[in-house]
């Protein structure tokens, strides 16, 4: 695959991921869900989690498309969107800002850096150049 093809099926797919959390993150939920998954994880924690990997996720493939970005820029962008959302959960029915949530995101972005920095530049930018 050429790699202007490849950039534009990741920035297709970043587009489409941010679309998505904030499709997930804006939806007002009919009812707050406070049964346990399996009686092993609390929603709670399924939540935090979720918010954790979502990020991670989000920051690697926010940097794989602003590859001019240095990693304060594009983690401190993810921060602000995540701000962002949940500002404006506080407005929809059944939402609300939760600092547990910003701080999952924050988190996450974090470890994103450093899976980032430790290895997909390390190993998948050097193979790209051999190619």
């Amino acid at each position: 695959m050429k790699i202007i093809q490849r950039r534009k099926l990741i920035i297709c797919f970043y587009v489409l991921y941010v679309l998505m959390i904030t499709y997930f993150s804006l939806t007002p939920i009919k009812h707050k869900v406070y049964t346990s998954i399996k009686d092993k994880l609390p929603t709670s924690t399924v939540d935090i989690i979720s918010h954790f990997i979502g990020y991670l996720i989000l920051f690697i493939i926010a940097k794989k498309v602003h590859t001019k970005s240095n990693y304060l820029t594009c983690a401190i962008i993810c921060c602000i969107y995540s701000f962002s959302i949940e500002c404006i959960q506080y407005f929809i029915p059944n939402r609300g800002f939760e600092g547990i949530d910003m701080l999952a995101n924050a988190l996450g972005i974090c470890l994103g850096v450093i899976i980032y920095k430790l290895f997909i530049e390390k190993y998948f930018e050097i193979k790209q150049i051999a190619t």
